[in-house]
């Protein structure tokens, strides 16, 4: 039996120095780098942002008939489905006695929140506003008016940058 042992180890030793048979090679070229971040069926798609523990992350929808921009703000506030939370996808926004009003003019969009926005934590307001902005038809980084209740006409300027956050739209109408 020893014998057999011998042979076996020297068999194992020698495959593991022989490797896997795959030689090393150069970077090859791979085409151009993917644009955009949806397929070609994303007129047919709506992006909703929830929150995992990094921050938000877009999940993709079908869009059903009728505004894009209201619907999206519909599902944003319906929450994430079963299979989302099961993948930790969470909201911050608060429960609303009202639905979030959405406009689209140009490359702007007004959204009529129920609630204060400083009583909103900052990740609640990166999910309304990417989730907006990705739900125009501009195709560009619309700015995202919010108006609060009582707030008059004096909305809070915001974009949705690369990470997926609010940030501040600079006055005069460019970013």
């Amino acid at each position: 039996m020893p014998g057999v042992l011998c042979r076996v180890a020297a068999v194992l030793v020698a495959a593991a120095l022989a490797g896997c048979g795959i030689t090393d090679t150069d970077p090859l070229p791979a085409g151009r780098p993917v644009q955009g971040g949806l397929t070609e069926d994303s007129g047919r798609l709506l992006r909703v942002y929830f929150v995992t523990a990094q921050g938000t992350w877009p999940v993709s929808r079908p869009a059903p008939a009728g505004d894009r921009l209201q619907r999206a703000m519909d599902a944003l506030l319906t929450g994430p489905t079963a299979d989302e939370r099961a993948r930790g996808l969470v909201t911050r926004l608060p429960a609303a006695a009202e639905p979030i009003r959405a406009r689209s003019a140009g490359d702007r969009v007004e959204l009529r929140v129920p609630w204060l926005v400083r009583d909103l934590p900052p990740v609640a307001v990166s999910q309304m506003v990417c989730t907006a902005a990705a739900a125009t038809d501009s195709g560009g980084d619309p700015v995202v008016e919010v108006f609060e209740p009582g707030m008059g006409s004096e909305p809070w300027p915001v974009r949705c940058d690369a990470s997926g956050s609010a940030v501040p739209a600079r006055q005069g109408g460019s970013s």
